[in-house]
């Protein structure tokens, strides 16, 4: 007899009237999956974006699909090729499968990113890992962020940047960052230097930055003109190497390699995310939890994430009778 569970999701691409809660097949998993039974999904942008069709390239959807790409729970059973170290009974976090989403209550991991939850860690902040704060860790690796270097944030305070604010001042860099005034606390809240938005940011930046003090490299997570202005900032853009300039986009790639830069590549794998949830664990950054939802209130969690307001990561919790 096939059992179902609930999900919140989408069974056609198109705007928030497209989502709802369906009952559809516990997951069975494949060689490389991990099944877990949710207690946490965290919802980012980019979910919003897999609903309305614009990622069916990178995310295939298969209707109907649940919302989120990342969550935290407990192992209930694992597919061949899956590491010995995860265990039935086991607290993780990770990546979701191809064509599975998370906001249900049971999803399946890629048992390459499925990662232990070290003690300190609580689920939701454990599910806010793989995209926002694994993100901002890759960016920050591959710009090469030191004690020597001036960072540029722009949209410092989304999921993205808040914590790349912390994870480069944990590195010694200086940071500055461009966020709407209403979140200056935020971005100040951490060490970094706040830039309001809106007309006339660049030579705010310039003057936050000293004059002819230099800023080394870019983080965008706003795109278009913005980024834009941000690139004119740099002291020095252009790399003989392609891809290698410190300009690293999550919001416009295109363009970001236009500049000898490029986008961020996502690693996903549970060694990464493993020194991420140790860095949280041992308070060296914090994952900056905005809002947390029960599941009966899932579509106001994605609203929220829409809105473009969110101050960090909005979560949705799962609990009760569902197991193996």
């Amino acid at each position: 007899m096939t059992r179902l569970m609930r999900i919140h999701g989408f069974d056609r691409f198109g705007s928030a009237d497209v989502q709802a809660v369906h009952r559809v097949p516990e997951p069975t998993p494949g060689a490389g999956d991990v099944r877990i039974r949710v207690t946490a999904v965290s919802v980012n942008p980019g979910d919003i974006k897999v609903r309305s069709g614009q990622r069916q390239t990178s995310f295939p959807a298969v209707f109907p699909m649940a919302m989120g790409r990342e969550a935290a729970g407990v192992v209930l059973e694992t597919g061949a090729d899956v590491p010995h170290g995860l265990r039935v009974g086991d607290r993780v976090f990770g990546s979701c499968a191809s064509g599975i989403g998370a906001l249900g209550e049971q999803t399946l991991l890629t048992a390459q990113s499925a990662t232990p939850i070290p003690d300190g860690v609580d689920d939701a902040q454990a599910a806010c890992i793989p995209v926002a704060v694994a993100t901002a860790f890759d960016a920050l690796e591959e710009l090469r962020i030191g004690a020597d270097d001036t960072l540029l944030v722009l949209g410092a305070g989304g999921g993205v940047g808040v914590h790349a604010i912390q994870l480069a001042r944990h590195a010694g860099a200086r940071v500055i960052g461009v966020a709407s005034s209403a979140k200056a606390d935020l971005v100040e809240r951490f060490g970094g230097v706040h830039v309001a938005s809106g007309p006339g940011w660049e030579d705010r930046v310039r003057a936050a930055a000293g004059g002819s003090r230099r800023v080394d490299a870019l983080l965008d997570c706003v795109g278009g003109d913005v980024l834009g202005g941000g690139i004119d900032l740099l002291e020095q853009i252009r790399s003989p190497q392609p891809g290698t300039a410190r300009v690293r986009s999550v919001a416009d790639p295109a363009a970001a390699s236009a500049a000898g830069g490029g986008g961020v590549t996502r690693r996903r794998t549970a060694e990464v995310f493993a020194q991420v949830a140790e860095l949280v664990a041992r308070g060296a950054i914090e994952v900056v939890v905005d809002r947390v939802l029960p599941f009966d209130e899932a579509a106001r969690a994605v609203a929220h994430v829409e809105s473009g307001h969110a101050r960090g990561k909005t979560v949705v919790t799962l609990d009760g009778p569902n197991q193996a």
